[in-house]
């Protein structure tokens, strides 16, 4: 094995712990289960249409699950096998049969070039370790003309908040990599060969703090950091994620690339 596969291996170990221990809470998460960034990317691979759709960091496949009936065949792909699993019992309870799960780092995808019409990415890309290697992925096995959709949570400009809130979100899961600004979405995108287009920078998620730590079994003295710097957060900060005594919101990016 390379140095370089020792490093893209030894960086996806932590997303692999990370979710092996907490598939099952993201069965039942609800900013994960539904929403209408969810809703909008249905619409969106409808309207595109094609033989061929995959879902990147499919997670326990709730997005497979609404886009798969649009298409004759799917494919979801995660680096961590009990979210695989987990993802089974989500797309047999919808009745979802078109589709298989995979377990392949995003930056390696098992998908002969050219071949998926539409690629899809929710939630996920701020947990990649090499983002801008996880998108030349994408670029690479859609067909000439094919549409990515990805929605993430994206940090504001300031280079304060976005170091607040990246903190923030490590503390609470150490496989969190990066949100990026609205621009660094879009310049990793667009360095892969992507047009770019924003579909929405407009919609937050509203996260319940004690339950967001929950989900992701937060060892109990980071999480009272967590704690800590949100009542001591600076006032920019308090008003850029809203942020209440049980509450905060992220931002959330629509973001789409074609070939």
């Amino acid at each position: 094995m390379g140095g370089g596969e020792d490093r893209r291996m030894s960086g996806i170990q932590p997303v692999q712990k990370q979710f092996g221990r907490t598939a099952a809470a993201y069965v039942e998460s609800a900013s994960h289960a539904r929403g209408e960034d969810l809703d909008r990317i249905v619409a969106l691979a409808a309207e595109h249409g094609g033989e061929r759709v995959v879902d990147v960091g499919t997670g326990v496949g709730h997005t497979l699950r609404r886009v798969a009936p649009t298409f004759r065949r799917a494919v979801g792909v995660d680096a961590t096998r009990e979210m695989l699993e987990a993802g089974a019992g989500v797309l047999a309870s919808a009745g979802v049969k078109n589709a298989v799960l995979v377990q392949a780092d995003a930056t390696a995808l098992p998908i002969a070039s050219g071949t998926a019409d539409v690629v899809t990415s929710r939630l996920a890309a701020h947990h990649f370790v090499d983002a801008a290697a996880a998108f030349r992925e994408i670029a690479r096995i859609l067909r000439p003309g094919g549409l990515f959709v990805l929605v993430d949570n994206y940090a504001p400009g300031d280079p304060v908040l976005q170091r607040f809130i990246n903190e923030l979100e490590t503390l609470r899961d150490p496989s969190h990599v990066r949100n990026h600004t609205v621009a660094g979405w879009r310049d990793l995108l667009e360095r892969a060969g992507l047009r770019t287009t924003v579909d929405s920078d407009t919609s937050v998620t509203k996260l319940t703090t004690e339950n967001w730590l929950e989900r992701s079994q937060t060892p109990p003295d980071r999480a009272e950091e967590v704690r800590r710097r949100l009542r001591t957060a600076p006032p920019a900060a308090v008003e850029a994620f809203q942020i209440e005594p049980t509450t905060f919101a992220v931002r959330k990016l629509i973001l789409i690339g074609r070939t």
